[in-house]
């Protein structure tokens, strides 16, 4: 059984009962007689509920009979419109027969409507003959009586009196009892273009002066209809004898319903011409955009394309768009549309068939194809197709077999349409047909090749895109899948067997479908691909049955959301459905067909969901564009605090957020020192057009300190040293802010002597003491570094400072310049003997002060010459260490000590905790 699909619509079908079905009433044999078997019993009914075209591969199951409402049959196509019996869930009733072995497909009767447009009062009568030069083709051909064109529409004026001589009976598939009459005037339109009877002395004439018009009216007085109604009318006009059937209606979505019933004409040699649709944009209306009907467009007096004719890649040919033509009650009128256009070609085709009888539908069109007049590029474009219909080329140019020659390279590469059937000849196996095709989105392209006759031998078809040049064989009859990407694609289709001597006539059919975007696997709610909540556009395909892309946003703040889906092409008709987590879902669908949806709600903290879907499950040649545009919408969780009373309490490194909801506002914060602490403050998450400005205030309100961030920075930092106590910020804005939040941090540091990374330290003492005394200092951050090596610049300033000396004399060190910052001190320690370089001359002030030449430093300073007697007060020295006797006096008088392993490790450097003990211990000296 074929793949089948569900099709869900809002649809408003009559409900007609036939109570018994298909085999149930006979085998009906005489064609003339079956269209009253197919309504035999019909009642008529008023019942606007949804019906299902269902197509079965045999008779129909007793129990499904027995489950539904049976509104209309039809034997030649073993179809019948149905819905769900009184008392029957009409979710049930679709799954258990859409999955039934026997059912082919189950698709909604979707309704139908015709191309029209509105009245242009000012266009010239009958214009349009001068303009496709049918006047001119009258001198050779002006009549086919042999040839039968159904008009499958609101039927005709059977009364019309430049009419009624040229139609033969017809049916009514709105009112079966009934004769085909027009209740709405548009099918009395197209058949006077088509037939109106010429040279009678009366009203206006039609291309054709003499043809055979069949009315089969499938609409409602309203110009609408529905699906399964213009199937069948299709249906019964190749089963009477029709040639040529003329659609002046349009669908802007495909299904298999639809899909077989074009086949079935053309599989009958019954060709079928369409009007594009009036929907002024770049989109062909099925069942126009099928690859085997002639898609006709309009274009104006002046030859350019008119702007609300539909154009795109399955445009074949077009047509003058207004027309003087036949009206109901025997009257004449102006009409325009696409659908006053199809029927002039209609009347061309019949014209054709008159002089060349035994052509095939695709000899026809592609002698109208290639006979038509280029108004735009030459070739094909999706503005105009092949061109301007023109009947006097159609009757006196040759047929051409293959009208895209030449084009036996990729230079000279012919534009073909995706979507169309064309047809062309291998006139041996060095002959080669190169196509240019334009894929309006990455996606895959599927071709297909038939003919009257077998292949002389193998094919090959080579793909050159933007992926490189690629050769794959190719069967007849067998579709052949490529990937595309959008742009540009030329393709070539050739004998493998270059020495192949036949020649061969083949159809070339494609579609295509678009991409699988890349949010997929979303499908389901629980497989929603999550976005971050912010504002964003997406873009997603509805590239298979069923599609249905599921999005997700989780907010931790409120704000505004709107939420907009917008679709490039009318065969999408998007629906929006929004849904908080927990809560009710939101379906938003109150725009027309095509047209964008869009829904602004309020957000509030949690997860949201959004569905981006359309009307029908069939997969759609399209993108859409989902676009959130989300506004967050702050609260203050501080508020009031505008007063210091309401000062909000601050606790050290903890973020406290806020906003300004108006210029005025104040924010008011209050935090308590418990003891001397270096104060950090910082405001972050400043928007880049405001100032904020942070005021530090003590207990009674004095100003401390006060600082803004600078123009366009989103941060402003501030820093003060403070004693025990309460202290207040006050903060404040140029402007107010809502979109976003400020956050405060206050970070306090104990201090200790004025530096807050000595608290802790062994050696704060005498670091302490020492920096009292202005003897030693830290860094401008408010830190000492105590674990921090000490120079040995560093290290004979301290020296200096400590010991007062005062006397100095020339450095004469190369590495200490007169305007080194120690120069000062290196001298005054050279005078008093207490330092000397190295062997190569220099100092190194910036190196490092080791142990052992801090002990030396400070014994020189204190006169200690060092002794040779005693013990090696050291495990890590050695009996002619080169210090050794300084070390020796300096560990016996008790300046320096060693470590816990008993080492003195002489040549590690001197921290400056370190050095501070040692030159504090040895200025407590008595």
């Amino acid at each position: 059984m074929q793949n089948k699909r569900r099709l869900w619509i809002w649809i408003l079908a009559s409900a007609l009962i036939l109570p018994v079905l298909l085999g149930g009433v006979g085998h009906i044999a005489a064609a003339e007689a079956e269209r009253d078997a197919i309504f035999q019993d019909i009642r008529d009914s008023d019942d606007p509920e949804a019906t299902w075209i269902v197509k079965w591969e045999g008779q129909p199951d007793p129990q499904f009979l027995a489950s539904s409402v049976i509104v209309r049959a039809y034997d030649s196509s073993r179809t019948v419109l149905a819905k769900p019996a009184d008392g029957r869930s009409e979710a049930e009733w679709l799954s258990q027969w859409d999955s039934f072995p026997g059912v082919s497909y189950i698709v909604a009767n979707r309704k139908v409507q015709i191309s029209a447009a509105a009245n242009d009062p000012f266009l010239d009568k009958q214009t349009y003959l001068n303009q496709t030069h049918t006047i001119e083709a009258w001198k050779e051909i002006n009549r086919n009586e042999s040839i039968v064109i159904a008009v499958v529409d609101t039927g005709v004026d059977l009364d019309h009196p430049d009419l009624k001589d040229n139609l033969v009976p017809g049916i009514n598939l709105v009112q079966p009892k009934l004769k085909p009459a027009d209740d709405n005037g548009h099918g009395t339109n197209v058949a006077g273009v088509i037939a109106a009877i010429g040279d009678n002395g009366i009203g206006v004439t039609g291309m054709l002066w003499k043809a055979g018009i069949m009315p089969i009216k499938a609409l409602e007085p309203n110009g609408r209809g529905d699906e399964d109604k213009l199937g069948a009318g299709i249906r019964y006009a190749v089963d009477h004898g029709a040639k040529i059937v003329v659609l002046s209606v349009g669908l802007l979505r495909n299904d298999a319903y639809l899909q077989e019933v074009v086949q079935y004409a053309e599989d009958h040699n019954v060709l079928l011409i369409a009007a594009t649709g009036n929907d002024e944009g770049r989109i062909i209306r099925y069942p126009a955009a099928y690859p085997t009907v002639l898609a006709i467009g309009g274009i104006g007096e002046d030859y350019t394309v008119e702007e609300r004719s539909n154009y795109g890649p399955e445009l074949d040919l077009v047509a003058p768009w207004s027309v003087f033509t036949t009206a109901m009650g025997g009257k004449y009128e102006y009409k325009d549309g696409t659908s006053m256009a199809a029927p002039q070609v209609a009347a061309a085709a019949a014209m054709a068939w008159a002089k060349y009888p035994d052509m095939k539908p695709y000899e026809i069109r592609n002698l109208l194809r290639q006979t038509a007049e280029d108004l735009l590029d030459p070739g094909w474009d999706e503005l105009t197709g092949y061109g301007l219909l023109r009947v006097d080329r159609v009757l006196s140019e040759p047929y051409k077999t293959d009208m895209y020659e030449p084009n036996d390279s990729r230079a000279t590469a012919k534009p073909y349409s995706i979507g169309r059937m064309i047809s062309a000849e291998l006139t041996s196996g060095a002959d080669a047909d190169w196509f240019s095709l334009e894929a309006p989105y990455d996606g895959t392209l599927k071709l297909k090749l038939t003919s009257d006759l077998p292949a002389p031998s193998a094919l090959k078809l080579t793909h050159a895109g933007s992926a490189g040049v690629f050769a794959y064989p190719i069967v007849p009859g067998t579709p052949l899948e490529l990937k595309v990407s959008r742009g540009n694609n030329r393709i070539a289709l050739q004998f493998e067997n270059a020495k192949e001597p036949g020649a061969w006539i083949y159809r070339l059919s494609s579609s295509f479908t678009v991409y699988r975007d890349p949010f997929e696997d979303n499908d389901r709610q629980y497989q929603a691909y999550k976005l971050p909540p912010r504002s964003q556009t997406v873009v997603g395909t509805f590239d298979h049955e069923g599609d249905e892309d599921w999005y997700s946003m989780t907010f931790t703040q409120s704000g505004i959301m709107k939420v907009t889906i917008t679709p490039d092409t009318k065969r999408i008709d998007p629906i929006l459905t929004i849904q908080k987590k927990g809560e009710r879902a939101i379906t938003i669908d109150d725009n027309e067909e095509g047209e964008l949806e869009t829904y602004t709600f309020d957000v509030f903290p949690g997860t949201y969901y959004f569905k981006a879907g359309k009307l029908l499950p069939d997969p759609a040649i399209g993108e859409y564009s989902l676009a959130f545009d989300y506004k967050p919408q702050f609260l203050d969780p501080n508020e009031p605090n505008d007063r210091p009373y309401q000062a909000t309490f601050v606790s050290p490194d903890t973020a406290y957020e806020g906003v300004f909801d108006r210029d005025s506002d104040i924010d008011y914060f209050k935090f308590i020192v418990s003891e001397n602490s270096l104060v950090r403050l910082s405001v972050t998450d400043i928007p880049n057009n405001r100032e904020v400005t942070a005021a530090l205030q003590s207990s009674n309100l004095q100003g401390i300190a006060k600082q803004a961030n600078a123009p366009g920075a989103s941060r402003l930092d501030l820093t003060a040293t403070l004693e025990p106590g309460t202290y207040y910020v006050r903060l404040s804005a140029d402007h107010a802010f809502r979109d976003r939040m400020y956050k405060l941090l206050v970070h306090t540091e104990a201090m200790f002597a004025g530096y807050i990374d000595i608290s802790d330290h062994w050696a704060k003492d005498a670091i302490a003491e020492l920096s009292g005394k202005h003897i030693i200092e830290g860094y401008g951050t408010f830190q000492f570094w105590p674990d921090r090596t000490i120079s040995r610049a560093e290290a004979v300033s301290l020296i200096v400072r400590s010991f007062g000396y005062v006397k100095k004399r020339d450095v004469s060190f190369p590495d200490v310049k007169t305007d080194y910052w120690a120069y000062d001190a290196v001298a005054k320690a050279m005078q008093a003997g207490i330092v000397q370089g190295y062997p190569d001359g220099s100092f190194k002030p910036d190196g490092s002060l080791t142990r052992v030449e801090m002990a030396v430093l400070f014994a020189k300073a204190l006169g200690i010459g060092g002794k040779l007697r005693g013990d090696v007060p050291f495990a890590d020295l050695s009996t002619n260490y080169w210090a050794l006797p300084i070390l020796k006096q300096m560990s016996a008088e008790g300046w320096i000590t060693g470590y816990a392993d008993g080492t003195f490790r002489p040549d590690a450097p001197t921290t400056r905790a370190e050095f501070a003990v040692l030159l504090n211990r040895i200025l407590h000296r008595e």
